[in-house]
């Protein structure tokens, strides 16, 4: 498992430049680097369609409205002021459907680093930064997102909308 973790983060470090989010270079020179442990479920969208991982986790994909205000970043910071107001419950018994949350304690201890959304048979699909989006195992992901995790409630994408225009001024790097 540490093996593929920090091949995964060389995969996505070597190609955070215009490889990593041009669909069409995806294709070409990053798509085949991907272990099979891994699945591909849909390569990055298009430059003024594309957006990270917590977009995908609260459903906003979509959202054209909201990935163009963001400029298709939710960051960590807006996730962490959902959870102190409570409009976010952490679980310790997930169903699909609900959130995954991963924390780096060593290098970032103050901060969310990813997040994805359980499917069945204990997998999780997440968008990986403005790079694919990746059907894996919970700890199967660049080991540089960490080994701490934890669960979240999914709530309605109306909700999440609503939340949004309340607290987006939290939407900070």
């Amino acid at each position: 498992m540490e093996e593929l973790r920090q091949k995964l983060d060389k995969i996505i470090s070597r190609h955070q430049e215009k490889n990593w989010w041009n669909p069409g270079l995806f294709k070409k020179y990053v798509l085949d680097l991907f272990p099979k442990e891994v699945e591909i479920v849909k390569i990055p969208p298009e430059y003024d369609k594309n957006y990270n991982c917590f977009i995908y986790t609260l459903r906003l994909s979509d959202n054209l409205e909201v990935i163009k205000e963001s400029k298709g970043f939710i960051y960590d910071s807006f996730i962490k002021k959902l959870l102190e107001e409570k409009e976010l419950e952490v679980t310790g018994s997930p169903q699909i459907g609900d959130y995954i949350f991963y924390q780096e304690l060593v290098e970032y201890p103050d901060s969310i680093t990813h997040s994805g959304l359980i499917t069945e048979d204990d997998k999780v699909i997440s968008k990986w930064s403005w790079g694919p989006l990746v059907k894996h195992d919970i700890l199967s992901v660049p080991k540089s997102y960490g080994d701490t995790i934890f669960y979240v409630k999914a709530i309605s994408v109306e909700k999440v909308k609503d939340l949004y225009g309340k607290y987006k001024a939290f939407n900070i790097k």
